[in-house]
Parts: C-alpha cells; sequence; structure tokens
C-alpha cells in the first residue's frame, strides 16, 4: 500500500503579491481610484466598495494592498509629498553649491528656488489640497510624520534665506517664522486656488506676484517693525487729538 505523504496545507500566496513590481503597480491603481473619490466626497463618505468599482477590483482585493482606508490616505499624500521633498532638497543642493562656486547674488538664489518650489505646488495642486482637507483624518501617529516632513522642505526654504542673511541681504530676524510664511503663501496657490481666478490665471503671473511680496519680507528687519509700530501709534495719538 503507497503511504501518502501529507504537505502542510499552508494558504498559498496569491502571486500578485509575490511579484513585488506588480503588487506597487496594483497599489498605484487602487491609490488613484481612491484618490479622485476622496478629493470628490470626501474621505469618510467614501467607502472601500466605491474605491474597489472605480480601480475594476473586487472589495477584498483592496485589502490585499492597503489594510484599512486611513494607511491608503497616507499613501496618497506621504507619496507626493516625499517626491516634493525630494525635488525641493536636490533644487537647494544644486543651487547652494552654484552660488558657493559663484558668489551668486542671495536674491538670484532665493527667486531660483522659490520659482521651483511654486511650480512643484502647481503639478501637486490636487495632492495638496486633499492633504489640507483629509489630513485630519489620520491617526496622530502618521499625521506626525507628514508634519516632519513638511518641516524639513520649510527648512530647505529657510536654508535659502539664510544664504541671503549670511550675506547681509536679507535681514536675520524670524528667519524660520518666514520660511514658515512663505511655506503658507506657496501653499495659497493650491488650497485657495479659487481666489485667483481671472486675476492670476497662470502659476508663472503668481510667481511674478509672489516674488517681489517674498523678497520684501525677507529684509523686513525688527527695526522695521519697530517703526510700524511706532507709525501705528502715532496715528493714534493724532486721531485721539
Amino acid at each position: 500500500m503507497t503511504r501518502k505523504i501529507l504537505r502542510p496545507a499552508g494558504r498559498r500566496k496569491s502571486g500578485l503579491i509575490q511579484n513585488s513590481t506588480l503588487r506597487e503597480q496594483k497599489r498605484q491603481e487602487v491609490a488613484n481610484a481612491a484618490f479622485d473619490l476622496f478629493l470628490r466626497d470626501g474621505f469618510h463618505r467614501t467607502t472601500t466598495r466605491d474605491i474597489a468599482r472605480q480601480a475594476g477590483m473586487s472589495n477584498g482585493a483592496i485589502f490585499s494592498y492597503f489594510k484599512d482606508k486611513e494607511e491608503l490616505l497616507f499613501f496618497i499624500i506621504s507619496h507626493e509629498q516625499e517626491r516634493a521633498e525630494r525635488h525641493l532638497v536636490e533644487q537647494l543642493h544644486t543651487a547652494s553649491e552654484a552660488a558657493a562656486q559663484t558668489h551668486a547674488d542671495p536674491e538670484d538664489v532665493f527667486c531660483e528656488v522659490l520659482t521651483t518650489f511654486i511650480r512643484g505646488v502647481d503639478r501637486m495642486r490636487r495632492f495638496i489640497l486633499l492633504a489640507y482637507q483629509e489630513t485630519k483624518s489620520l491617526n496622530p501617529e502618521t499625521r506626525r510624520a507628514l508634519i516632519e516632513r513638511e518641516q524639513r522642505i520649510q527648512a530647505a526654504l529657510g536654508k535659502v534665506i539664510q544664504y541671503g542673511v549670511e550675506r547681509g541681504c536679507f535681514a536675520p530676524e524670524a528667519v524660520e517664522l518666514k520660511a514658515h510664511n512663505l511655506m503658507v503663501l506657496i501653499h495659497a496657490w493650491a488650497v485657495r486656488h479659487w481666489a485667483f481666478v481671472g486675476k492670476l490665471d497662470s502659476v508663472e503671473d503668481y510667481i511674478a506676484f509672489l516674488l517681489p511680496q517674498a523678497l520684501a519680507l525677507l529684509k523686513l528687519s525688527g527695526n522695521s517693525r519697530k517703526k510700524v509700530r511706532r507709525g501705528k501709534a502715532r496715528s493714534n495719538k493724532q486721531a485721539v487729538a
């Protein structure tokens, strides 16, 4: 009598999961489908069934690539944010090296980096809008990861400002705060784009509009703020008189 050899009845892994390239492609397909729905209907109103239908797969297949909607949202936002960070840091490194070798004018270096940054925001407008709308839906740990990456991008912008400070072109006060304020103004092109319709029709229009304001902000010193406060105080005294 032939003995039957029994093998462990382990669950066979899907070839789809084992193939890392194909798995990543499918993850991106799911993310693309979810992105449109999250932006249109909101994170909480979008169901995994909606995402599966949009991606052309079964509802259960979604969980082969993401454990839940939150992980999917984090993937969408962080993937684009990581790419933006890498691009900006590369641009900063290139600009800094060129500036150090040629003793480039700090205003020219700053304008070059800021222009690159704004154009990058224009390309990612919809992703940035989703991040502003839905980051609150993430848990504290994943929110912290996104904030830390945002802070690294802000720090890169701060280094360009510091280059101008060290050469006496920009005021030395509140460099970090100025970098933060510039980040808000740059992101306004994405999150408040509706406000520019009919006034600034392209990203190049916005760059031309923002650069002089940005340079003026960087040159504002503590003494300048004191003069503003003194001017207001004199106006108030005159009004009372």
